[in-house]
């Protein structure tokens, strides 16, 4: 064959290969915008949209072709933001270190696994949207889960928004889950979700105490610190029955989670998440916790991840706690 023959054929197999790769990204961009409908207004968004989603398809492409990768990555709302758009869904703010530590589950036999996503007591994962609240869910979900558990396993859907609206200022933009229970015992509990609905965005308190409260917090250990890195005692509590919350500078990938044991070390200052973790267990030989996140069921694993165990991986086993509810 020729010089010229070769390079015409070499041309050829060239342009058949990138059209394929667009015929590919073009018909996973219809089934993307069929699973997540987007509301565009002109050409212009539509190619800018395409264009994020391209670059993440071809990011999760090439993640889920790595035979050794430990986790799977998909499609989600998140395929077609900015960054800029992404920061509207964290909110956790830096733990300072506690000076004390009351925590005290060094007797307790800890079970060889946990996990309750599928308990009575866990509510149905719920969504944040475009606030940076995941603080107040976070702190939420523990009071919940444990005021189920001592009320017969009768589940309670509690206010998110009164943590928004009157634990701080501006609770869209970021908070901390003790600060949130340290609110609660000194203003007479947590309101329920029918009184005081989630609204996603920050507002006036209008928080009534002469209501007779959804949950009420322990006033003298309002918040109880596990020890930094302690993943026994983290696990402790979880065999005794309460659920923890945790802080972590979450990876880009994590944002495109679908399934498996996530163990990306490329953590992001910037994407500060608060999440809790609902149970421990063990995948093909890798220890994880199940992570429960605030971004609704349709993203991860019905709105789960499972997270690397005993690595701290991105701060998650640093600053876990958990309160105490009457």
């Amino acid at each position: 064959m020729g010089k010229l023959s070769l390079l015409v054929s070499m041309l050829m197999v060239s342009c058949w290969a990138v059209e394929i790769q667009v015929e590919d990204v073009d018909t996973a961009w219809q089934k993307y915008l069929a699973e997540f409908p987007i509301k565009i207004q002109t050409k212009s968004e539509i190619w800018f949209r395409k264009s994020i989603f391209s670059e993440t398809h071809n990011n999760i492409a090439k993640h889920n072709a790595n035979k050794d990768a430990t986790f799977e990555m998909g499609h989600n709302q998140f395929s077609v933001m900015t960054e800029d758009e992404k920061q509207q869904f964290f909110g956790a703010l830096l733990p300072a270190t506690p000076v004390n530590i009351s925590l005290d589950v060094s007797s307790r036999q800890v079970a060889t696994s946990v996990d309750f996503r599928t308990s009575a007591c866990m509510s149905p994962v719920r969504n944040q949207g475009g606030c940076g609240s995941c603080w107040a869910f976070s702190a939420t979900a523990v009071v919940e889960f444990q005021k189920c558990r001592k009320s017969g396993f009768v589940r309670v859907d509690l206010s998110e928004q009164q943590l928004v609206d009157c634990s701080r200022a501006n609770g869209c933009s970021g908070g901390w889950e003790h600060e949130a229970w340290q609110y609660l015992a000194s203003n007479g509990g947590q309101d329920l979700e029918s009184r005081y609905p989630y609204t996603a965005r920050a507002a006036t308190c209008t928080f009534q105490n002469a209501n007779s409260p959804g949950a009420q917090i322990s006033s003298t250990t309002p918040v109880q610190w596990i020890p930094s890195g302690d993943t026994n005692a983290m696990m402790s509590v979880l065999t005794g029955g309460r659920i923890l919350s945790i802080y972590m500078q979450l990876p880009n990938s994590f944002m495109n989670y679908r399934s498996g044991v996530f163990n990306d070390g490329a953590c992001v200052a910037n994407n500060a998440h608060a999440m809790n973790i609902v149970g421990y267990g063990t995948l093909n030989g890798i220890p994880y916790w199940v992570v429960r996140n605030s971004w609704g069921s349709s993203w991860g694993a019905s709105g789960y991840i499972l997270v690397q165990r005993g690595v701290d991986l991105c701060m998650i086993e640093r600053y876990s706690r958990t309160t105490n509810v009457l």
